[in-house]
């Protein structure tokens, strides 16, 4: 069930998601200007199981070969197909989700960091902490911080 803010305090999810969308959007449709044709309209319907397996899945350490295996395609198909629909690769796609649900809660509950970030499907918090800095450009601890003062 994809997430929509109910208020200004889940901003940064909400934005995220409303990027996310528009860009997929904007690509699905070019797509639709070339015609639909049957290839077009498999591969859309592909990108959407893809799209359903990472949210099912986002939670659990992610290994290409279990989800093409689980797709039912092969992993280099299956890495192409949702590139080519997305315009990032997978991992990227995962770590972007992974930290938009972190960023979900770190501002809504007072687990610490490391629980967080398992359940995230992240076993290490150190990881977790320099991914989340990579994508946000502070730490999941100063982001809390950040957020409580505001």
């Amino acid at each position: 069930m994809p997430f929509i803010a109910s208020n200004y305090s889940e901003s940064p999810s909400y934005l995220f998601l409303v990027t996310l969308f528009r860009s997929l959007k904007q690509i699905w449709d070019k797509r639709k200007e070339l015609g639909p044709t049957y290839k077009t309209r498999r591969k859309n319907h592909q990108v959407e199981h893809i799209l359903s397996w990472i949210e099912t899945n986002y939670t659990v350490p992610y290994r290409l070969d279990d989800m093409a295996k689980s797709l039912h395609l092969s992993p280099y198909h299956l890495s192409h197909l949702f590139k080519e629909a997305t315009g990032i690769s997978i991992s990227e796609y995962i770590a972007t989700r992974r930290i938009h649900q972190s960023v979900l809660l770190l501002t809504t509950t007072k687990k610490p960091i490391s629980l967080i970030a398992k359940e995230i499907g992240l076993m290490n918090s150190s990881y977790f902490c320099k991914l989340f800095k990579s994508h946000m450009g502070i730490t999941p601890h100063q982001y809390r911080r950040k957020w409580m003062s505001t």
